[in-house]
């Protein structure tokens, strides 16, 4: 870092929702902000905003954000548990994930890059930038799959999305986790935050404890998992001793030698959920599309069987079909109800409609079936290679299944394909016939070219009416107890019973089929796992439940089975803080020096003073005996700021010290702290505190070889405490003129800060580590009262974007190697 502490402020912005989270990006200069009605916005370093993301639901708010490390991407987690991947570039829903539990903490990490000369790694593995060299012959086997856009409504306002990358991980050449943490004590991890890789319960580590996780990390390597958590003493039913701060370090050489195979599963997982995504997608546009147009003549059909006897439907439109004379009742819905122009209409929509449905079977089902298929197939056989996937719990078994559920979906999806082409050519000779029937019965002229109806056409209308009371349905009506009231059954056609979850009333007829006779007859191949089952009462939406299970099955042991594989290598005691709020904890892995910052506020923000402590995360170091770790508790006394410095008070003028609002590591050698001035003024001093000159007053302390965590001293009561301001130069303590401040968020990769009013109203961004004589000009140029104050919300929704934002992507790259240069 610059020796310079030097701050020059960029923008002061006053907002109309109170601001509650503040999340800078590594890669570009943006930041994330939520607020208290759970909305998330994204702003440039100049304030512009580029978009707000309003809560998934009424009453949700959000609990913490996480940006992946290539700032491509956002993870979003909520009050009711779902944590939501959003695409930066245009807020898009990438996937949503559910937790079981409140969540408490929400990081995302990515192993360390072997060929950044800054790692460590490099002569130890310097074959690891071709370990993840996974080739994709996806493009050689199957045709282009065109999406369905993010919306059901007609076809005709939405445009198809060709997209290979739904969940936009087809660049992701190293793993990344994602680790969210809930207040049940379970840790979750996932690869991308798609792929579940592991579920850490720490009730089963910290026995007789309530457990709410804090923070969690993962070593740069993969070889280190730490988790810092709160727990209820033991004992403590009515919970009045307070609450015990413990680090958990794990081994997890599963995660690093076998990287190639998670980051290998990890992508096809990606793959296999993006299809079966795009397919829950079109099953709904599909069954939009069918209920939107066919419900008019529906409702007519249905609300004429009420008025006539049961079973009567089907009799009166056939007692037309041969006498050609219709009940008063048929005459009356023909005449009044349905009437010429109606029937027009309805006979146009309903072949729109059809025409729709075929066009959505044909160009996405079959399509996104057969990848799911190819992929799945691919699948079975990565878990035939039981030395290197069966331990991550691949089991080619559950591989299996799946890839038979999308055979049988495919089936099916061939079947209602054909029950389409049987009913299109049976509503057409059944509007044809009715229409010639209307136009007599009010002896109009009847056209030559529509008279004529062959046999062919008189067996389409018969088999049509034939299924108007469903009939076929008898054993479903023996099963109703004769006293019960059920209302009139109607059926008007046999494709919508396959958009429904439920049994088919009308199955196909599959007696004369070739192929089902054949397995009949050869039941040992009939049972063979290669043959595709055909289930004939199974309906569309069914077979595609069972799909969605069977895949969730294939990818739900692995989740089990890797996390059984952590092993706990040390349980350390750190602190013990009042019952009331939770601690503030902020962590740094120091990847040259194998070690781990982990910054402490005891209590719920202010504090009078926090804790640094480092500790080794090289596996024989935290498993060995005499193991050291470094601490120190830090205070500020107070200051007189004069000419924009900060000098001690006299010591006999001291008071209690001064207030510590927040603590972050702004690099890993440097750590920023957030302090309140006592006394009226209460102005805020921001601090940035060099990691080497705070360790160099710590104590070392051995680390307890335990595996239970039952010492009986907390390794931070033993930091001894030091009076921070003395140990730092007089313009290390940077005051924020005319602001009572609550929290901050700082960003070293971007050398930019901000500070959030008391009020949670207003914010000032910082640039950080300028010249002091930029800092100077800008001080002068700031005595003059040119600091907008913005009239509009941080999160204000009902304003537009200004037209140039979907340049934003391009800008920020632009800014991004300006950046570089400079460093």
């Amino acid at each position: 870092m610059t020796s310079s502490n030097a701050m020059r402020q960029l923008e002061e912005r006053h907002v109309a929702t109170k601001v509650e989270l503040m999340v800078w990006s590594n890669k570009m200069d943006l930041l994330a902000l939520s607020n208290v009605r759970g909305e998330v916005a994204l702003h440039r370093l100049t304030w512009q905003k580029v978009w707000v993301l309003p809560p998934p639901s009424e009453g949700t708010d959000v609990k913490g954000m996480a940006w992946r490390p290539d700032g491509k991407v956002i993870a979003i987690a909520y009050s009711n548990s779902d944590i939501l991947l959003i695409d930066v570039e245009n807020k898009e829903t990438l996937h949503t994930n559910h937790v079981d539990g409140e969540i408490t903490c929400i990081n995302w990490v990515q192993e360390k890059d072997p060929r950044d000369p800054k790692s460590g790694l490099l002569h130890k593995q310097k074959d690891t930038a071709k370990k993840y060299t996974t080739q994709d012959s996806t493009n050689n086997y199957l045709s282009t799959v065109f999406f369905m856009p993010r919306c059901f409504g007609s076809m005709n306002k939405c445009i198809e999305e060709n997209s290979e990358d739904a969940k936009k991980i087809k660049e992701q050449t190293h793993i990344n986790i994602l680790l969210v943490g809930v207040n049940t004590g379970k840790l979750y991890l996932s690869i991308f935050g798609l792929f579940p890789c592991g579920v850490v319960d720490m009730n089963s580590h910290i026995g007789g404890h309530l457990c709410s996780i804090l923070d969690a990390d993962v070593s740069d390597d993969l070889n280190v998992l730490f988790i810092v958590l709160s727990c209820w003493k033991a004992g403590d039913e009515e919970r009045e001793g307070g609450k015990e701060i413990y680090l958990v370090l794990f081994d997890t050489p599963v995660l690093a030698v076998h990287s190639p195979e998670l980051h290998a599963l990890a992508l096809k997982h990606g793959h296999i959920v993006s299809f079966l995504g795009n397919l829950s997608q079109t099953m709904c546009s599909i069954t939009e599309a069918w209920e939107n147009i066919l419900l008019e003549m529906d409702s007519k059909l249905a609300s004429y069987a009420a008025t006539v006897p049961e079973g009567s439907v089907s009799a009166d439109f056939l007692d037309l079909l041969m006498f050609g004379i219709p009940s008063d009742e048929l005459e009356m819905f023909l005449l009044q109800d349905l009437t010429e122009k109606g029937l027009k209409k309805l006979g146009h929509s309903i072949e729109l409609s059809y025409s729709n449905i075929q066009k959505l079977v044909l160009n996405h089902l079959h399509s996104l079936g057969q990848s799911l298929a190819y992929h799945l197939a691919e699948l079975r056989g990565m878990a035939r290679r039981t030395d290197r996937y069966q331990m991550l719990g691949l089991q080619e078994e559950t591989v299996t299944k799946s890839l038979t559920a999308a055979g049988a979906f495919l089936v099916k999806a061939a079947e209602v394909q054909h029950v389409i082409d049987n009913s299109m050519k049976n509503y057409k000779v059944f509007f044809r016939w009715l229409y010639v029937v209307i136009l007599r019965l009010t002896d109009e002229r009847v056209p030559a070219e529509i008279i004529k109806m062959t046999q062919q056409d008189l067996a389409f209308i018969g088999d049509f009416l034939y299924n108007f009371d469903g009939v076929s349905a008898k054993q479903e009506d023996e099963s109703v107890p004769s006293g019960s009231s059920r209302k009139p059954r109607f059926n008007l056609e046999k494709l919508g019973q396959y958009l429904v979850d439920q049994e088919l009333i009308i199955p196909p007829d599959t007696d004369n089929n070739p192929w089902k006779k054949f397995l009949q007859e050869n039941s040992m191949l009939a049972n063979h796992p290669s043959i595709i089952p055909h289930f004939r009462k199974m309906s569309l939406v069914q077979q595609h439940n069972h799909l969605k299970k069977a895949i969730d099955d294939v990818f739900s042991q692995p989740e089990t089975s890797i996390g059984e594989l952590f092993k706990v290598s040390n349980i350390i005691k750190c602190l013990n803080i009042p019952e009331t709020g939770e601690p503030r904890v902020n962590h740094i892995n120091v990847v040259d020096d194998r070690k781990l910052l982990l910054a402490f506020l005891d209590s719920a923000s202010p504090a009078e003073e926090f804790y640094l402590l480092e500790i080794p995360i090289d596996k024989p170091l935290i498993s060995e005996e005499g193991a050291e770790a470094r601490c120190v508790n830090l205070y500020f006394n107070p200051l007189t700021l004069r000419g924009g410095e900060g000098r001690r008070v006299d010591e006999s003028s001291w008071s209690s010290p001064m207030k510590v609002l927040d603590v972050q590591f702004y690099l890993q050698d440097v750590m920023s702290v957030l302090l309140e001035q006592n006394g009226e003024s209460r102005g805020a001093v921001f601090v940035q505190f060099p990691v080497r000159v705070a360790l160099e007053a710590a104590m070392s302390v051995s680390l307890p070889a335990v595996q239970n965590g039952d010492q009986t001293t907390y390794i931070l009561s033993r930091a001894p405490r030091v009076e921070a301001s003395v140990l730092l130069d007089s313009g290390a303590l940077r005051p924020v003129e005319n602001m009572v401040a609550s929290r901050f968020a700082v960003s070293g990769t971007r050398k930019v800060a901000v500070v959030l009013s008391e009020s949670r109203r207003k914010v000032r961004l910082f640039e950080m580590e300028v010249e002091e004589e930029e800092e100077d000009d800008e001080a002068m140029d700031a005595s003059a009262p040119n600091l907008r104050d913005s009239d509009t919300s941080v999160l204000d929704v009902s304003k537009s974007l200004d037209g140039d934002e979907a340049e934003w992507p391009k800008r920020e790259k632009g800014v991004e190697e300006v950046a570089g240069n400079n460093e």
